[in-house]
């Protein structure tokens, strides 16, 4: 069965794409572990056949669409710090 993606992973995003959108949305910080810990959830779901996974939005742009109950997006955000570059992680999720 190909069921499209649960979670999308990507580190592009345009974030006024956000603004033309009549649902409304959730966006949620989220650590790694927690980024982990989604797609290994999504992995044992897809196996069970409930959807399509996860899968790279950066690959599979036709899967980004910000509809209501359509995929989740894990977006990593690149933050410049005293200690260097990291990424911290937005669940963005569009809701009715």
């Amino acid at each position: 069965m190909n069921k499209p993606p649960r979670y999308l992973v990507t580190d592009q995003f345009d974030l006024g794409m956000l603004a033309s959108l009549t649902a409304d949305i959730t966006l949620t910080e989220i650590s790694l572990a927690d980024v982990c810990q989604r797609i290994e959830n999504a992995e044992r779901e897809q196996e069970m056949g409930l959807h399509g996974g996860w899968a790279a939005a950066v690959k599979n742009r036709a899967a980004v669409t910000l509809v209501p109950n359509g995929p989740i997006l894990l977006l990593a955000r690149r933050v410049e710090t005293d200690c260097g570059v990291i990424f911290k992680w937005v669940q963005v999720e569009v809701i009715n």
